[in-house]
């Protein structure tokens, strides 16, 4: 995890926050453009959009909001990949829709106002764990059920029906609260 104070450092210049970041985000964000991708990309490809997320993270680091900064960094690197995808008419080998949106709720991206990312936050907290984790793994780190059940020593099946579930749960909780109908 990146602390506050980190990503405070960061959005004063400190460089040695930007090089503390890089080396606890690189797993993760290879890990992104890779499932992404679906083993698409080459492992060039992967670096380049890897390095361009930190350039970005960087020339971008007045937009951070502390709380948010690995939510911010995965966002980066996931329109990195859906972009070099779209350049290299890698578009034919996925569906990047798909991937990010199932029946009118969107889960990953760009929260477009302050009050959807708080209700999205809230009903991801309502959840509870393990649930609230499963679905930060399978929706914004972008890891398959069966390497969440692994990593969570759970059966993929179970991860599958919890998500299902899940997904479930936080549609009916945004659409109480007016964010999806």
């Amino acid at each position: 995890m990146i602390t506050k104070e980190t990503a405070e450092k960061l959005k004063n210049g400190d460089e040695s926050a930007l090089d503390e970041i890089i080396t606890k985000m690189t797993p993760i964000i290879s890990g992104i453009i890779y499932n992404i991708s679906r083993g698409s990309l080459s492992s060039a490809d992967i670096e380049e959009i890897t390095a361009d997320t930190f350039i970005t993270l960087w020339y971008g680091r007045d937009k951070i909001i502390s709380e948010r900064i690995e939510g911010y960094i995965c966002t980066i690197a996931k329109n990195k990949t859906k972009n070099k995808i779209r350049d290299t008419k890698f578009r034919q080998a996925i569906d990047i829709e798909e991937v990010v949106v199932e029946d009118d709720m969107i889960v990953s991206g760009k929260i477009e106002t302050e009050d959807a990312e708080r209700a999205l936050n809230h009903a991801l907290d309502e959840l509870g764990e393990p649930d609230r984790e499963i679905i930060l793994r399978y929706f914004f780190y972008y890891q398959t059920s069966s390497k969440i059940g692994t990593e969570l020593g759970m059966n993929p099946q179970t991860v599958r029906t919890k998500i299902k579930r899940s997904k479930e749960k936080l549609k009916k909780l945004l659409v109480e609260r007016g964010f999806i109908r």
